[in-house]
């Protein structure tokens, strides 16, 4: 068999936007999908996630109606680790950032993965070598992690290798993501936060920054940035769209990690996570007015600053 066969099936572990738009992703070019979530809203919500995209990709002429009857199909839900990774080339984890969740996770599906299974986690800002930290020698050498930004929209990911990922693992991982059409960006040793997205990370920092002690308004400072680097998206329409939680959790995992306060994610991003003003998933973030299906910035949704 030849690097490009090597994933036929993939395993989703966490089906919220990112793993809905995972799912998506795989299930077009192809391959087999399997999904699990621990509440049966999330499988629900991913169903009709996928269902508009499929009728969005027809809009758009990407996609035919026999062509999208062939896309859901592809794709399952299962009730269970275990169902959901029966016989799983890749599996892939879109669970919250926070590290002990991820290793616990990880150990348990080291121990119900077939042999040949790989393990890649969507982390943002974890190491794949802590993560794994429950796992075995064998199935490190299996491991590495991948971070997206918008795969139904867009073409960009970054991978990433630890210490233990082997040759074979990097020849199949590459593959895989070609298939799906990804040209991917590849952070050659570990570092928190890979590459493009470490740097991502320090204009989100300034951004936080700025907008928590009164500098600036989302809107205006989106505004101005789509201007001056010809964006479709500014900064804060992102971090809707990541999820406020998720930014709240991966600004902790740096804090956490340096101890310096300039890394402690401002106390009024926190008061909007503990309101539920979690972004485009809640409906509303430092905007308003979202379509909570659409899970992509181009949906069509008309949206307004938040007070």
């Amino acid at each position: 068999m030849n690097a490009e066969d090597r994933i036929r099936k993939v395993a989703i572990i966490g089906i919220g936007i990112q793993g809905s738009m995972l799912a998506f992703r795989n299930s077009y070019h192809g391959k087999l999908v399997c999904g699990y979530s621990r509440t049966e809203k999330s499988g629900e919500i991913c169903r009709q996630k996928i269902l508009q995209w499929a009728d969005y990709y027809m809009e758009q002429g990407k996609l035919t109606a026999a062509g999208k009857e062939e896309l859901l199909g592809r794709i399952t839900y299962a009730s269970s680790l275990e169902k959901c990774a029966e016989d799983a080339d890749l599996v892939i984890e879109c669970v919250p950032e926070k590290l002990a969740l991820k290793q616990e996770l990880f150990g348990q599906l080291d121990k119900v993965c077939p042999e040949k299974t790989l393990f890649s986690s969507n982390t943002s800002s974890l190491l794949m070598s802590e993560i794994c930290v429950h796992c075995s020698e064998a199935r490190k050498k299996k491991s590495f992690q991948s971070d997206h930004d918008d795969p139904v929209r867009n073409s960009h990911v970054e991978l990433m290798w630890n210490a233990y990922t082997a040759e074979e693992t990097k020849a199949a991982a590459m593959a895989h993501y070609h298939t799906l059409g990804f040209d991917p960006i590849v952070t050659e040793k570990e570092v928190k936060g890979y590459s493009i997205n470490r740097v991502w990370r320090a204009v989100k920092r300034e951004c936080l920054w700025l907008w928590a002690n009164g500098y600036c308004t989302p809107g205006d400072f989106d505004r101005g940035w789509k201007e001056e680097w010809e964006s479709k998206v500014g900064p804060f329409e992102l971090m809707d769209l990541i999820g406020l939680d998720t930014i709240y959790n991966i600004e902790m995992s740096y804090f956490e990690a340096s101890g310096e306060e300039r890394d402690r994610p401002p106390k009024a991003l926190k008061e909007m996570v503990d309101k539920g003003i979690l972004g485009m998933k809640s409906g509303s973030g430092f905007y308003k007015g979202y379509n909570t299906l659409a899970g992509n910035l181009d949906a069509g949704e008309k949206k307004h600053e938040a007070d």
